[in-house]
């Protein structure tokens, strides 16, 4: 059986994010077309301030899953960082005297860098020299991870990027006044370079696909954007309800205190009974929530909360990669509202099922429009589950991707022992 070993330094424990859902999508599918797929962390950084984390039965699809820096025991890990540890306890302190009404420069929450950006220490590299001893193909996820190729010690070994993003062009909507990304700035030509060390590059939309066949022709660009599980039939959920969903990063913070600042009193000035849930870890990055909004944290049965709801938002002001919740919201028949940033990569295909607005007037009016009238939100429902039954099922978005799979590699992987 040919191994896949993705590489990556994602704290991931199960679908808590776009980004990590779209990872765990992928090693599904390649599981489900007869792989072993292995899951390696080189760095300790990915735990961050949280010293003990559960990991969801979705992680279970791995054949083998290690982490430098951790003590892993069933579904548990455990930081074994004493930086982790004085993190999280000064993150406690500081939202303990948030809680109490301080308001002193320490009580600010910092946001830490992402972990996938952090600079590789020869620590790292020397753990992925004693793991990837013999590889058939090494996946990197974001690029930042391409460092992991230069300790492969068997020729024909074949790499491949998940790129999730387009960093310069994510960096250029936050110079133009978006907010602080958390994500290290690069130019379009180092992203360019660290692109071209792969073989592949795995692109989740059109647009981002066609940037590496422009600026990085070296390697191959497969298209594969995030899979979709259709429900049965369309919902149009219950009057007066809202919901987003989004977990805590620059993007969905910005886009939801825009909406927040500017569109939702103009909803609830028409629709004074109008509720919205915001699911997510995206309420962490709140301190309080504005009249008629619920912050329901992670939820464990999105499915639940999709059926509820009567439209679904996503108004985001800048980011790039495919919005996976936008397509996830579509295989859940859902009425979207959505700004035009949200639909970059999938234009065509939500071109008729997404109400579109970016000023905030427009997307209050939009809301509200569909609020008000029930058939024309079963009818948007309905073409956006069309849309996500033609174009994103599993079959259709990773067949590119599993077919290089079985061109590559020819190699042996073991895991090596220890952690």
């Amino acid at each position: 059986m040919k191994n896949v070993v993705i590489v990556t330094r994602q704290r991931i424990t199960g679908r808590t994010s776009g980004s990590s859902a779209y990872l765990l999508d992928i090693a599904g599918a390649v599981r489900a077309a007869g792989f072993a797929v292995h899951l390696l962390h080189p760095s300790p950084t990915m735990m961050a301030r949280t010293p003990l984390v559960l990991l969801s039965i979705d992680l279970s699809i791995f054949a083998s899953h290690r982490a430098r820096g951790v003590l892993k025991f069933g579904r548990v890990m455990l930081s074994l960082s004493p930086k982790t540890y004085l993190a999280a306890a000064r993150g406690a302190a500081a939202a303990a005297a948030r809680r109490l009404g301080l308001r002193a420069a320490w009580t600010k929450d910092r946001r830490l860098p992402y972990s996938v950006s952090i600079p590789w220490t020869e620590a790292d590299h020397a753990y992925m020299r004693r793991q990837l001893a013999a590889a058939d193909v090494v996946i990197a996820d974001y690029f930042f991870q391409a460092e992991a190729f230069d300790d492969l010690r068997v020729q024909g070994s074949s790499t491949a990027i998940i790129m999730h993003d387009l960093f310069h062009a994510r960096d250029a909507a936050r110079e133009a006044g978006s907010g602080r990304d958390a994500v290290a700035g690069i130019d379009a030509a180092s992203e360019a370079a660290m692109l071209a060390r792969a073989d592949v590059v795995v692109a989740i939309q059109r647009a981002e696909a066609a940037w590496v066949g422009l600026h990085v022709p070296s390697v191959r660009a497969i298209l594969a954007p995030m899979a979709a599980d259709p429900v049965p039939e369309p919902q149009s959920g219950e009057d007066d309800r809202l919901l987003f969903v989004g977990s805590n990063t620059v993007p969905n913070v910005i886009g939801l205190r825009w909406f927040f600042d500017e569109v939702w009193p103009l909803v609830l000035g028409q629709r004074p009974c109008v509720t919205l849930d915001v699911a997510g870890s995206v309420d962490r990055a709140f301190s309080g929530s504005p009249p008629g909004v619920r912050f329901l944290g992670l939820v464990d049965d999105l499915a639940a909360q999709y059926a509820r709801a009567a439209v679904v938002i996503s108004p985001l002001t800048f980011g790039s990669g495919l919005k996976i919740k936008l397509v996830e919201a579509m295989a859940a028949g859902k009425a979207i509202v959505a700004t035009r940033t949200t639909l970059q990569g999938v234009e065509a295909e939500a071109a008729e099922s997404v109400l579109v607005a970016d000023e905030a007037g427009a997307f209050a009016t939009c809301v509200i429009s569909l609020l008000e009238d029930a058939k024309r939100r079963e009818s948007l429902a309905k073409l956006a589950l069309n849309s996500a039954r033609r174009h994103f099922s599993s079959e259709v978005c990773y067949a590119d991707l599993i077919a290089w799979l079985r061109q590559s590699g020819s190699q042996t992987y073991e895991m090596a022992e220890g952690s």
